[in-house]
């Protein structure tokens, strides 16, 4: 069994820039395959494989990095940062979408995050509330109960983003108190064989459960009402979700290697390719570029397609230009560099 062995801060960097580097990967896969969901049953697969984890694990590390804000000024500076970032992003979105797609009746809002940008804002509000809660005795435990009531709710929705922030919240929380040691001790004492059997498992479930899989259930964003479920209580189903992502997410930290790697310092960029992307993905979706994917060929190229724009704005070139657009104090302010 593998220690993670990251005592150094060259191998905790190289450990963290790689699992950043998997999973802003896995928030491009899934953004660009998501048009295709309901006409190839693999791609929908690999859709609710992705979703099943990959903004659970985000959210945790993003938790993870929230420790120790230090001072009240360093506090404000962060929010300040993440909010700027959001309100920046949010109206670029919202211009893209009526100058460049020609939306009609499309209205610019800050209330009601556009597609990627909730994450922001729900980062701005789980910060906020994190000092409250992380003085509460079994916060983790609470925040999960109040997720799972919240989806009766038919009133909590995309506005500000809540009804997101509600369902990811304990996974932040779960991050914040999360501490070095146990990561390393999870490493220690699980074998790499034995995770991959694993994920292999979890796969298989999730494979011969695909057709009845209602994909929407991973985004935190409905209420029951709205989504469909199998033959049991809608509340089983979200905790369901939960020990799902939980367990995968657990995985995956085992399997991330602690080496420096071809694409590990690019994982160290996420902030222009988590901000970018989406202009790239709605740019295709509007000349009609995923009609012409009929074949497996062409999904694997869907793939390799999600693979170049990650690797293209992570680029120093595209980071530089990002800098022109966003002053460079708020990507070492907002952390998303951290994710």
């Amino acid at each position: 069994m593998e220690e993670l062995n990251i005592n150094s801060s060259k191998c905790r960097s190289c450990y963290f820039d790689n699992l950043k580097f998997l999973l802003i990967t896995l928030v491009v896969v899934g953004h660009t395959i998501e048009p295709l969901i309901g006409s190839y049953p693999n791609i929908k697969l690999i859709y609710n494989f992705i979703y099943s984890f990959h903004m659970p694990l985000f959210v945790f590390i993003s938790g993870y990095f929230s420790k120790n804000m230090g001072s009240d000024k360093k506090f404000f500076s962060k929010i300040t940062s993440i909010l700027m970032y959001y309100i920046i992003f949010q109206l670029l979105y919202c211009l893209f979408n009526i100058y460049v797609l020609k939306e009609q009746n499309f209205k610019i809002t800050f209330v009601n995050p556009y597609w990627i940008t909730w994450y922001l804002l729900s980062l701005v509000i789980w910060n906020l509330i994190l000092p409250y809660f992380s003085k509460i005795k079994y916060s983790i435990i609470i925040t999960f109960a109040i997720s799972i009531l919240s989806g009766y709710d038919n009133n909590i929705g995309y506005y500000l983003s809540l009804s997101r922030t509600i369902t990811f919240f304990p996974y932040f929380l779960m991050g914040y108190f999360c501490k070095e040691h146990y990561i390393d001790t999870v490493r220690k004492y699980i074998g790499k064989k034995y995770a991959v059997l694993g994920l292999l498992i979890l796969f298989l479930l999730i494979h011969l459960l695909n057709d009845k899989i209602d994909y929407r259930w991973f985004y935190g964003s409905y209420s029951y009402s709205q989504l469909d479920s199998p033959n049991c209580p809608e509340y089983i189903v979200r905790i369901s979700t939960y020990i799902i992502a939980v367990i995968i997410s657990i995985i995956i930290l085992i399997l991330i290697p602690d080496k420096n790697l071809l694409f590990t310092k690019l994982g160290s960029r996420t902030i222009t390719v988590y901000g970018f992307h989406g202009f790239i993905i709605k740019t295709l979706v509007k000349y009609n570029f995923f009609d012409y994917i009929n074949s497996f060929v062409s999904e694997i190229s869907i793939i390799i397609l999600s693979l170049l724009i990650v690797i293209l704005l992570s680029s120093k070139f595209i980071n530089k230009i990002t800098e022109i657009i966003i002053h460079p104090k708020f990507f070492e302010q907002i952390n998303l560099s951290k994710i």
